[in-house]
């Protein structure tokens, strides 16, 4: 059987490889690398056929500046997720990366997946941006359908509940972190496609910016924070007839105190937190020891020191593990296991959602879902109040940047409320001390 027929002196070539029946070729355009496609037939004159087609489509499109041969959007973001998941395992990845491989996935490829790579226009990324809105926005109406139907048993109420629901579905805008997020994912498609020459940067598209304005987000004062801790302290986690349910609410406590006193993320940073994450830090100089987590998440791994009382949240989340009840807190964390934190007295380890589900529970009982300002509080709320109460403290914004994993930049425009007039105390010469968030 003829294995190569050279159709162009050094411009095309027809060829089979030894493991397929259908016919290939190769091709030259103005002395550059060899491209090479199927022609997808078997026959052979067919696949000749084909062969000058493909090869004159390719002159074409390269004198309009067009790549000589182009791939689907599914197919180049295959590409673009094996590079980042390579740098993930080689330690050189971003964290960030995490996040890009999710919206590559769940959103990318679903809807621009079948295009050709370099057919997309500005047209396509507009329309891409009402579709992600739309899509999340569903997203969220159907979890929260889910958890209605979980949370309430009797038919009468969960029905009214649904039609509430129905009537009022939930809209999304994203903000500004949300369009980055999904620009960065997409560009990281658009750089894989001109690695290969599957594009150019002349049909590059451009991407919106447009989001809904940052704001600060909801916090606690004092007295509604001590309401919180009163709650979880008192018989409230009782109130669930689910077993279950009340195993998460009891290691919500926990999961609430950790995040007020340390500062760190809830989500990613927090839920991941394992035994080996904890480690004392002795200061050379005064020989005291501290509290040291390493936390990895929306930017990178790092160390914070956590407040002193962490330790008996710590010590309470041993005893309820079986296998470290019993030991001492120093031998637990010498043992570095490999466990999370963040588990029931059952083995299970806790999901983001899971521990969202029980503070927002939390917070409707209590009414303090909505603060005097009209913002909604979450778990994050908890980090504002720690930046909040570390600042009015007269905390170093530099220093409390690094112990948050975030910026100056982002501090002065989330706190900029932190006016004179809040500091009066101090800056009148009258010293008072802030109360601490530990509870016990």
């Amino acid at each position: 059987m003829q294995k190569s027929i050279n159709l162009l002196p050094n411009k095309l070539t027809l060829y089979r490889r030894s493991h397929s029946a259908r016919w290939q070729c190769r091709y030259k355009l103005n002395a550059s690398k060899w491209h090479r496609e199927s022609t997808g037939e078997h026959d052979l004159d067919s696949a000749k056929e084909r062969a000058f087609k493909l090869y004159y489509s390719a002159e074409e499109r390269a004198r309009n500046n067009l790549p000589a041969n182009t791939r689907r959007f599914k197919h180049v973001a295959e590409y673009a997720k094996q590079r980042m998941q390579q740098e993930l395992e080689y330690g050189t990845g971003k964290s960030i990366y995490k996040q890009y491989l999710r919206v590559i996935d769940k959103m990318l490829i679903p809807y621009f997946g079948k295009l050709r790579i370099d057919s997309i226009t500005v047209k396509h990324i507009h329309e891409y941006a009402v579709w992600r809105d739309g899509e999340i926005a569903r997203q969220m109406y159907e979890r929260k359908r889910e958890s209605l139907k979980k949370r309430i048993k009797d038919y009468d109420r969960l029905r009214s509940a649904l039609s509430e629901l129905d009537a009022n579905p939930p809209v999304f805008r994203p903000s500004q972190t949300v369009v980055n997020t999904h620009n960065s994912a997409l560009n990281r498609v658009f750089d894989e496609a001109l690695l290969h020459g599957w594009m150019t940067e002349s049909v590059r598209p451009s991407l919106l910016n447009k989001a809904v304005k940052s704001e600060s987000r909801g916090s606690f004062e004092l007295d509604e924070y001590r309401k919180l801790t009163d709650a979880l302290r008192s018989n409230w986690w009782k109130s669930t007839p689910s077993e279950e349910g009340q195993q998460i609410r009891k290691v919500l406590r926990e999961y609430v105190l950790m995040l007020s006193n340390t500062g760190m993320r809830h989500g990613t940073e927090a839920v991941n937190l394992r035994w080996r994450n904890v480690s004392y830090y002795t200061d050379a100089r005064t020989k005291e020891r501290y509290f040291e987590f390493y936390v990895d998440g929306k930017t990178g791994g790092r160390k914070l020191i956590a407040r002193d009382g962490v330790y008996r949240f710590l010590e309470r989340l041993r005893d309820m593990d079986t296998e470290l009840r019993g030991m001492t807190l120093d031998e637990v964390i010498a043992l570095r296991s490999h466990k999370h934190l963040f588990r029931t007295e059952a083995g299970e380890t806790l999901s983001t959602d899971q521990l969202r589900q029980a503070f927002r529970k939390l917070l409707d009982d209590k009414q303090l879902r909505i603060g005097s300002d009209g913002k909604a509080r979450t778990l994050y709320s908890l980090r504002h109040m720690y930046a909040t109460r570390a600042l009015l403290k007269g905390q170093d914004i530099y220093l409390l940047a690094v112990q948050m994993g975030t910026s100056v930049k982002m501090l002065e425009q989330h706190y900029s409320k932190l006016t004179a007039r809040m500091r009066a105390d101090e800056l009148s010469g009258r010293v008072r001390k802030i109360e601490q968030s530990e509870e016990t």
